[in-house]
Formats: C-alpha cells, sequence, structure tokens
C-alpha cells in the first residue's frame, strides 16, 4: 500500500504511541552511527557513478562530489534515517533528473504501522492551509484553521520572518525535477501538496508559526498553533479514468481527448476506438489535453502519435545522430551503450489506417512530464498542432528512464530508484535543460485559479471561432 506523500509526512514525525509501529519506528526514531550512513551515501554515489548515463549533464563532477563530500561531513552525530533522506533530497535534486529519487519503501509498512497512522497525532502548523504557488508568491486556496476569518486569495508575505520568495527557493532544492526546470517543481509544490512537506522536511518542530498575510491590500500578523488532527483514513473515492474522450457540444465537430496518464489498467483497449469515431463523425479539430499527464509507459504515448503521423517515425534520435554530438559521446557510459545497441530497440512508429490530419491543439504544463514530454517534443512543430499553456515539466529533449531499477540503502533502508537508459528525442545539440515551450503561452493568476477558471481552453475555443469567423469571410 502506497500513501500521499504529504499524508505520509503529515504523520511520520507524530507523538509516539504504544503501538510497535516497527518500519515507521525504525525510520523516525532509530539512530545510526555516522560511519554506517555515511556508507549508505557511498553506495549512492557509487550506483549512480557506474549506472547512471547523463549523470553529469547538467553538474559538473566536480561540484557532485564536493556535494556528496559534504553531506559526508554533516554526519556529525547519529541520526535517524528520515533525517537522512531529508539530507540527500538535496544533492540528489542538483543532479537534475526528475526521474531520480531517494524515496521510503512503502512497502514495508506493517499491520502495527497502518494502525499507527490511523490514529490522532498532533500535526504540524503548516497544515493547515492549503497552497498555491504563483512564482514566487504564495497564495491560500484552503483554510482549515480556527481563524475562519483567513480568506482564500490571502497572501503569505513571510513564515516565521522567512521572506516567501527565499523560502520557494528554498523548498524548490529538495524537489527533484530535469534539468533547469521549475514548472514541474511549482506543479509538484501546487496539485502534490509539495509546499507544505518541504516545509516540514526543513522546520519539523511542532511550534507555532508566525505568518504575515496580506488580504484585500490590508496586512495582518497570525500565529499557528498545532493541534491534534485525525490520522489517515484508507477509504478513498475512485480515481478519474486514464482516458476521458467526448464531443465539447452536440452539433460540434470538436472533439476533446484528456489523458491523464500514459499507465493504462490492464483491460485498456486503447485509443483506436477514439479515433476509429473522429473518423466516422468527419471531426475537424482535436483538442488534446496533457495537462498534469506525469507519464507512464512510452508505448502509450507512440500510440498516441500514430494517431496523428501519416508517415512511418522514430521518437528518439538514432545512434549515428548521437555519435555526431560530441558532448555525448564522449561520455564513456553513453558511448558504450551506443555502440552495442541495436536498431531493432528503437521503436518506429507506424500510422494507424485512419490519421487525423485536422486542427490538432496541444494543452500542456509544468504536469506534462516523462512520457508526455516525449509526446509534447514529437509534436512541437508539426504545422497543424498548436500548444498551448506553459513549458512542459520534463526536459524537451534528453532524459535517463526505460525500466526504473532500485537499490536498498543497507543502514537507513532508503531506496534510490533511478533510469539507466537514456533516451534522446529533441535538439540534442543544444541540450539546455528546459522543458517543451507552448506556442501559446498562458499565465495564470490566483483569481484564476480561485475561480475555476480554464484559460487554456478558453484560449483554444475563441481560436477555432476566430478561424471560423475568417472562414466564413
Amino acid at each position: 500500500m502506497k500513501f500521499s506523500a504529504l499524508v505520509f509526512l503529515a504523520l511520520f514525525f507524530g507523538a509516539t504511541t504504544g503501538l510497535n509501529a516497527q518500519y515507521l519506528d525504525h525510520m523516525s526514531k532509530q539512530l545510526y552511527q555516522p560511519s554506517d550512513l555515511k556508507k549508505d551515501i557511498d553506495l549512492v554515489q557509487s550506483t549512480l557513478e557506474k549506472e547512471h548515463p547523463n549523470l553529469y549533464l547538467y553538474i559538473s563532477k566536480k561540484t557532485l562530489d564536493f556535494k556528496f563530500d559534504s553531506l559526508r561531513k554533516t554526519l556529525d552525530k547519529p541520526i535517524t534515517p528520515i533525517a537522512l533522506y531529508i539530507k540527500l533530497q538535496r544533492v540528489i535534486s542538483s543532479i537534475g533528473d526528475g526521474h531520480l529519487t531517494v524515496e521510503i519503501d512503502y512497502s514495508k509498512f506493517t499491520p502495527q504501522d497502518i494502525v499507527f497512522l490511523k490514529k490522532p497525532s498532533l500535526q504540524h502548523p503548516i497544515y493547515q492551509f492549503g497552497y498555491y504557488v504563483n512564482g514566487k508568491r504564495l497564495f491560500i486556496t484552503k483554510n482549515l484553521s480556527a481563524d475562519s476569518t483567513i480568506g482564500r486569495g490571502s497572501e503569505i508575505l513571510s513564515i516565521n520572518n522567512v521572506p516567501i520568495a527565499k523560502l520557494i527557493d528554498t523548498l524548490n532544492s529538495y524537489i527533484t525535477g530535469d534539468g533547469y526546470n521549475t514548472t514541474y517543481k511549482r506543479f509538484l509544490m501546487n496539485n502534490a501538496g509539495l509546499f507544505a512537506e518541504r516545509y516540514r522536511f526543513l522546520f519539523p518542530e511542532k511550534v507555532p508559526l508566525n505568518i504575515s498575510l496580506q488580504s484585500s491590500g490590508s496586512l495582518r500578523e497570525i500565529k499557528l498553533e498545532p493541534r491534534l488532527e485525525k490520522g489517515f483514513d484508507s477509504i478513498g473515492g475512485t480515481p478519474p479514468p486514464t482516458t476521458e474522450y467526448k464531443k465539447l457540444t452536440a452539433d460540434s465537430n470538436i472533439a476533446y481527448l484528456k489523458l491523464r496518464t500514459f499507465y493504462n489498467p490492464p483491460n485498456f483497449v486503447g485509443y483506436q476506438y477514439i479515433f476509429d469515431d473522429i473518423e466516422r463523425r468527419h471531426l475537424k479539430t482535436l483538442i488534446i489535453d496533457l495537462r498534469g499527464n506525469t507519464g507512464g509507459e512510452i508505448f502509450w504515448a507512440a500510440r498516441i502519435l500514430s494517431h496523428l503521423f501519416d508517415t512511418p517515425k522514430y521518437i528518439f534520435r538514432l545512434p549515428d545522430e548521437i555519435k555526431h554530438q560530441k558532448r555525448l559521446y564522449d561520455n564513456p557510459k553513453i558511448k558504450a551503450w551506443i555502440d552495442k545497441i541495436s536498431m531493432s530497440e528503437y521503436q518506429m512508429v507506424y500510422p494507424y489506417s485512419f490519421t487525423f490530419k485536422g486542427k490538432v491543439y496541444l494543452l500542456i504544463d509544468g504536469g506534462s512530464f516523462s512520457a508526455s514530454g516525449l509526446l509534447a517534443s514529437n509534436l512541437k512543430g508539426q504545422k497543424n498542432v498548436t500548444l498551448v499553456g506553459e513549458e512542459t515539466g520534463g526536459s524537451k529533449n534528453i532524459w535517463t528512464a526505460g525500466v526504473h531499477k532500485s537499490v536498498t540503502l543497507p543502514h537507513s533502508q532508503l531506496l534510490l530508484k533511478y533510469g539507466n537508459i537514456p533516451a534522446y528525442f529533441g535538439d540534442i545539440t543544444n541540450i539546455d535543460g528546459r522543458g517543451v515551450m507552448p506556442d501559446v503561452l498562458i499565465n495564470y493568476q490566483i483569481e484564476d485559479y480561485l475561480a475555476g477558471k480554464d484559460l487554456e481552453m478558453d484560449w483554444v475555443m475563441k481560436d477555432i471561432e476566430k478561424n471560423k469567423l475568417g472562414k466564413q469571410l
């Protein structure tokens, strides 16, 4: 069973109970000697040096070695595995690989751990608000505190005298992402609760938070006290379907396709029925929504492309192309991989019997990561495709994924998870570490977010109407 990181960490440092919460006790209470935890760090570093082909794509070996050495030097007294987890996060995030993580091993949770998580415990006050990060600003989207006068949309200026801009920069350094991209980190802060979680990482003490607020032009100071809250509730709602397809209106020729993930269930029939229906109805416009799609199996992203390309195409750069990129091919690990790879391992996308040739609008945001970023990268520049939204979360050119491996660190029992297969699919002569840029940039303000507006869809519908009127003139 895997819990959301937000719920898990909200309870992870909870009050001690009489229960034998075995794995949680190990992670949060058992102290390990620095010599043992340094061995765990050594294993992380040596594994990445051996296995990770793009380890020094965005950080030099000298700088990364310095970060690992500095981390070892901070271990001057016994600490818990969760404390090492926090320290490792910052080093791992500096590498610039969104597929590389250090994680808690949720598979080790015991029945006693589950019972522990369900018990009420004293909660950190940071969880009494919902948050929306917009650039270097922070707004309240949900108020769960005892003070009902704090309205949605209030802006937090500082927490315990730390300015929010500085705090956001600090928390970002504890979140992994591709290259120099920031939209994926902001997506995780806003949609996976990572602002509160990472704050708790750095400031775990359950002490009152002094918060400076601005609301309706007025400044005020508030104090959030820790309080007793109920524990984890395993009863959740039914997740939405991975794929949603519909006509926007009964009399329109516009199709809308929402792809929430490329991890589809075993009984998933694929996308053929969707494009068969588009062909049968002679629909002229297709809106593909990749917002919040953090990836999955490349197979399914390639299947979408097979309905949009009318000639066979490789979705990755071929070995001969990589050999001519000195920065990559000079890397011994990449050279060894390229020299031994067979062309049969390269996936060719073959067109489906019907390929859509009408107008395509692709909606993207910082949550469009991994396989969905690959899809966006391959569609970028197509004459009939317009990308609307914000920069995708993953790199537009390169990532390291494939079949993920994991290594259990022997003392802390943390999991190091990483991909060891490099994928090159964009402009490999210009490795800039940014995502796929939209053709039409959409910026949200807090008022738009609170009102539940869909600015991307608003722009698309206006553009469709404008083009329709243009053809009538």
